[in-house]
């Protein structure tokens, strides 16, 4: 006998991560959260081994993070002397925002362009139900969860693949979880980009969603100076 199941009255938003990560991605998440607490700061040479018994892992997996992160440059390879932080300072994080702000304009112009009603309500709901909840957490899921909407019905599977990808360079949800501030700042500016998407007004949307970004990294620039992870000169590796 086939049972009906009952159908919840919200869409179910889609799980933060739909695979159990590898050993090789645990290990990158870990660096870039070293990397971005400034126990390993510009010029630090990585320690691989140290790192790979910290997890309970192999070298192997390590060495493959390395070879992602840098490709993201934070970290340098030599292949005679071996890995080292890269240049991380205030300008790197600056560059970084800008182009993501550049992407998730190019999502906000799209999805208002096309028009979709059952988007919009989608993202309006999702919107008021971070305005109403209570806990830090639940607000900062909802938060993230519009960006993801946004990005999901901007239906371009290019620019789907280029964000995740540039959302690497920071470990998890970094900047939401750790940067005071980070979730209302967010709220506020994602009230006008779904502002915009309901009208349609794809201008509006798109320079809002490019200021959100700029001024994130400001943000997360700020913090980082306050807990001393950004130093004034990288360390001398030659």
């Amino acid at each position: 006998m086939i049972c009906n199941i009952s159908r919840v009255s919200q869409p179910l938003p889609a799980p933060a991560m739909t695979r159990p990560p590898s050993s090789a991605e645990i290990a990158a998440d870990y660096v870039r959260t070293l990397i971005f607490k400034g126990v390993l700061r510009p010029g630090d040479k990585v320690p691989v081994d140290e790192i790979a018994e910290r997890i309970g892992i192999s070298r192997q997996p390590v060495r493959e993070a390395l070879i992602e992160l840098g490709d993201d440059g934070l970290v340098r390879i030599d292949s005679r002397r071996g890995t080292f932080v890269g240049a991380f300072g205030p300008q790197t994080d600056r560059d970084h925002y800008e182009l993501m702000g550049l992407l998730q304009s190019f999502a906000v112009r799209r999805v208002a362009e096309l028009g979709d009603a059952d988007v919009a309500s989608r993202l309006r709901d999702l919107e008021r139900r971070a305005n109403a909840a209570e806990h830090p957490g639940d607000r900062r899921e909802l938060v993230i969860e519009v960006l993801r909407t946004i990005n999901r019905a901007a239906s371009n599977t290019r620019l789907r693949m280029v964000m995740r990808s540039m959302s690497r360079f920071t470990p998890g949800d970094y900047y939401f979880r750790e940067v005071p501030g980070a979730v209302e700042h967010n709220r506020k500016w994602l009230r006008a980009i779904v502002g915009a998407i309901e009208s349609g007004d794809a201008d509006r949307g798109a320079d809002a969603a490019i200021e959100m970004s700029r001024r994130s990294g400001e943000q997360l620039i700020a913090h980082l100076q306050a807990a001393g992870v950004f130093t004034t000169a990288p360390h001398d590796n030659s």
